[in-house]
């Protein structure tokens, strides 16, 4: 009997590879979770303690924005996966478009374990009548990684990226963070702008016409951790926009390369747990978010990756190394001056759209 379950299961899966991915042909029914995250978020030794507590498998796909995972999720109206790890800011621009979500049961997670500060910023960001969508689980910063023995005069100021003094050797990511960061140095508020559609255009223009009068000094547009790792690490870039956990990862190794906050401060984001609307595997899920926010197994993520969890006391618990490079960036008037990613009505992500394809497209002068 068993082997003709094997036959019909493999006779199925072959038909429809999307049901393949979903739930495995070696899972029992109930005991799979598929999470739509980003890399680095489940490492491989806890998706092994967690099967090895729970007996139930996690299968991963990976999105390297906000603007692919909710084209994922639209794509599919939110089947093929259960659990999703949107930033918070971009949580109710799927939920209010696509309806892709469903509302989060507190009751079923351990908030005990979660910073408080943090969880209540994700509930005000991500509530629609009274139904709340998502908690936090990584949060972090954008700001600047300079390596230090070819450009020590960098990092004081988003204007570096800029700077014709490291032409050649600059990078950034042609989205969304970027263009914050160059609109901030540039003394304009997106986050205010972003009430008015003719505002936040205005701002996004100034912002598009100095990136493209200054677009001979990029080598690349980076788009993905392990690509700015490499240009960072082999010395082919100097000055670029970065995340907090590539900076202190690579100051591992070469302390030359150093996480800096600008005069302007860090963008700030949080990334956050929500449940598809077409889950098949709801307990699954919360047994997850419970799992990898107890501080022991947040520490392990900070520990092998640099990012920071919303879990109370796990950065006590991540490596010593990973504790101090977080207390050189971050000083108390650093953290105070974080500029939280916030909510974007529905023309301002086309903007943004439109803003990222325009400068892509363009000739620097």
């Amino acid at each position: 009997m068993k082997g003709k379950c094997v036959i019909l299961l493999t006779v199925i899966f072959f038909i429809t590879p999307m049901f393949l991915f979903a739930t495995g042909s070696n899972e029992k029914e109930g005991k799979v979770l598929r999470i739509l995250t980003w890399e680095g978020y489940a490492p491989a030794e806890l998706v092994e303690k967690f099967r090895n507590e729970t007996g139930i498998d996690v299968k991963l796909a990976y999105v390297g924005d906000n603007n692919e995972l909710i084209a994922k999720l639209a794509a599919s109206k939110g089947s093929g996966f259960d659990l999703i790890q949107p930033t918070s800011n971009w949580v109710l621009t799927a939920e209010s478009q696509y309806g892709v979500y469903q509302a989060i049961d507190l009751g079923k997670i351990n908030t005990d374990n979660i910073d408080v500060d943090l969880l209540n910023a994700v509930t005000d960001a991500t509530t629609i009548n009274n139904e709340q969508f998502a908690v936090p689980f990584c949060w972090g910063t954008t700001a600047l990684a300079v390596n230090t023995k070819y450009a020590p005069k960098a990092g004081m100021t988003y204007k570096d990226l800029l700077n014709s003094q490291y032409a050649g050797r600059i990078s950034y990511r042609s989205k969304y963070d970027t263009f914050y960061m160059i609109a901030y140095a540039l003394g304009l508020d997106p986050r205010k702008a972003s009430a008015s559609e003719s505002e936040y255009r205005s701002v996004m223009e100034k912002v598009l016409n100095k990136l493209i009068e200054t677009k001979k000094y990029v080598k690349t547009y980076w788009g993905s951790r392990q690509e700015l790792e490499e240009l960072l690490s082999r010395g082919e870039v100097w000055v670029a926009s970065a995340w907090d956990a590539i900076g202190w990862s690579l100051a591992k190794t070469n302390p030359d390369i150093k996480y800096m906050i600008p005069e302007e401060g860090a963008m700030g984001w949080i990334d956050t747990f929500a449940i598809s609307n077409e889950a098949e595997n709801i307990d699954e899920a919360y047994a997850w978010i419970n799992f990898i926010m107890m501080p022991e197994n947040a520490a392990v993520i900070t520990s092998k990756t640099g990012y920071l969890v919303a879990s109370k006391g796990s950065l006590e618990l991540s490596s010593p190394e990973s504790k101090k490079l977080f207390e050189e960036s971050f000083s108390p008037e650093n953290i105070k001056n974080i500029k939280w990613y916030f909510a974007l009505p529905e023309y301002a992500v086309d903007i943004e759209a439109d803003v990222q394809e325009r400068l892509k497209a363009a000739t620097g002068n």
